[in-house]
């Protein structure tokens, strides 16, 4: 059987400065959120969803956050702009586009990659991903790209880079 680490779970100061990062962070996506009006959201896709925080523990053994806005995961006429916020690995920046609605989309020009997993959702291999296999990303049934994230040790700095990287694509798309 496996040994507990009770000097790591006896760790109070270690434990609490983590949850304090996490809230920090929370605060920070949910700020970041803010900036982008459902009215807004509803301007630029009609069948938007508005935006939801969420949060989970193990990504890879990882804690991690997400910010979504738009909310419409449709492959074909979709729309989501999503922050990925994993813990000890960075933030991302996810576009997910319908196919039908931009086939010859590239945001190479603004810094993203193209995903080429066979899953928008598989975030180790997304970001471990060889860009020469690019001739795959044809046969996908889902159109997504991605760009990692400044992160900066000042939360409005944060702030203004990622609302600017959310709305550089915004201004891209529309």
């Amino acid at each position: 059987m496996q040994e507990i680490d009770l000097s790591l779970w006896k760790n109070e100061e270690l434990i609490r400065r983590q949850n304090q990062l996490k809230y920090q962070f929370w605060d920070l996506l949910g700020k970041v959120g803010d900036e982008f009006s459902q009215e807004y959201l509803k301007k630029i896709h009609p069948d938007s969803k508005g935006k939801k925080l969420s949060q989970g523990q193990d990504l890879e053994g990882l804690p991690y956050q997400v910010l979504d806005l738009v909310r419409d995961f449709d492959f074909n006429t979709g729309l989501n702009i999503r922050i990925l916020n994993w813990f000890g690995r960075g933030a991302f920046l996810f576009v997910l586009v319908g196919k039908e609605n931009f086939p010859m989309l590239d945001l190479s020009s603004i810094g993203f990659k193209k995903c080429l997993t066979e899953s928008p959702w598989d975030y180790p291999k997304i970001l471990s991903q060889d860009s020469e296999i690019q001739s795959i990303s044809d046969d996908l049934e889902y159109q997504q790209w991605f760009k990692e994230l400044e992160v900066y040790s000042q939360s409005e700095e944060n702030l203004a880079n990622w609302k600017g990287n959310i709305q550089e694509v915004f201004d891209f798309l529309f």
